[in-house]
């Protein structure tokens, strides 16, 4: 998994990540981008792991 932080907009966090997929996405690996705005949407991603 790759992040990527900005500090501000416009900064190119976007246009990174896009190309950051695109380039083992061209070589045939399969590659599961998703924005900013969907991280919410995958049950996955919303579980927190609990202390025991």
């Amino acid at each position: 998994m790759i992040t990527v932080i900005g500090s501000s907009p416009g900064v190119g966090k976007s246009t990174l990540c896009r190309a950051l997929a695109d380039w083992p996405a061209g070589l045939g690996a399969s590659v599961d981008h998703f924005e900013e705005a969907d991280v919410l949407a995958r049950h996955r991603l919303t579980e927190l792991p609990t202390r025991s």
